[in-house]
């Protein structure tokens, strides 16, 4: 039986409207009241998928988890954190040294908060704040020094699909071996702790849980979800997932517009 189901929002959860279908809601709700786990898996942070915990009556639950920051931050829906991956000061320096040299935006995200500074706030970073919810401020570097208890976990060029695309031919080779870095879309460009990803977020909550990895289910659509479907008991791939998920996965379902989500849950958990 399985034990734990992860599921990714985007292109997932959601249909093309961003919203959750009724259908999906009703499946998870079951597959909740029968002891499973639904673990929403993001890049997006807590705050930003609250509305959707609620939704699906997952919200400030103790023994309920979110994976967030493609999977920097291990969280129970009440907010207490069980794993975090987290950047250094340095690598902030660094990341923003590298995104002004080339005229890109850059911002760091901690749990709760989105940092920029003065002249970082173009049209993309403020699409994404008001996206995911999060609180955007802008900050000095000097006020970014001075801030206390900051908790950098993911660092964020944001800019025109047609920037990153250079951005990512002359990234320092270094960049690639202190940072899991990710194009999660055309404009965004994602940095995160080298140990940071869904495929162990899932390994190491499972683990703590005490579930067999035989016991998972993962449910995605993107590339970025290509590691937790391989390390699930069962991978399944939404109708609409990218051609290289569909083909390692161990079954494929709905796309996100049928209720690809709660089908899955139905017939294989």
């Amino acid at each position: 039986m399985i034990k734990l189901i992860a599921v990714d929002i985007d292109g997932t959860l959601l249909n093309d409207q961003g919203q959750i279908l009724p259908a999906t809601i009703q499946a998870v709700q079951q597959a909740a009241a029968a002891g499973q786990k639904i673990v929403l898996c993001t890049g997006r942070p807590l705050c930003g998928v609250t509305d959707y915990l609620k939704q699906l009556g997952l919200w400030q639950h103790a023994d309920q988890y979110v994976i967030s920051y493609n999977g920097s931050l291990i969280q129970t829906t009440t907010q207490t954190t069980l794993m975090s991956h987290q950047l250094q000061f340095s690598d902030y320096l660094d990341l923003l040294e590298f995104a002004h040299k080339n005229q890109a935006a850059f911002s760091l995200l901690t749990p709760a908060c989105m940092y920029v500074t003065p002249g970082d706030q173009n049209r993309v970073i403020l699409k994404e704040a008001a996206t995911v919810k999060i609180e955007l401020q802008t900050c000095t570097l000097a006020e970014m020094r001075a801030l206390p208890n900051l908790i950098p976990v993911k660092g964020m060029i944001l800019d025109e699909p047609a920037k990153l695309d250079y951005l990512q031919t002359v990234m320092p080779k270094a960049f690639k071996q202190r940072f899991t870095v990710l194009r999660s879309q055309k404009d965004h460009l994602e940095f995160t702790h080298p140990l940071a990803g869904k495929e162990s977020a899932l390994r190491q909550l499972a683990g703590l849980l005490k579930i067999e990895p035989t016991a998972t289910m993962a449910i995605g659509d993107e590339q970025n979800d290509l590691g937790m479907i391989k390390a699930a008991g069962i991978g399944v791939a939404m109708g609409n997932a990218v051609p290289q998920l569909r083909a390692i996965a161990d079954q494929v379902t709905a796309d996100n517009n049928h209720n690809g989500v709660g089908e899955a849950i139905l017939k294989w958990r």
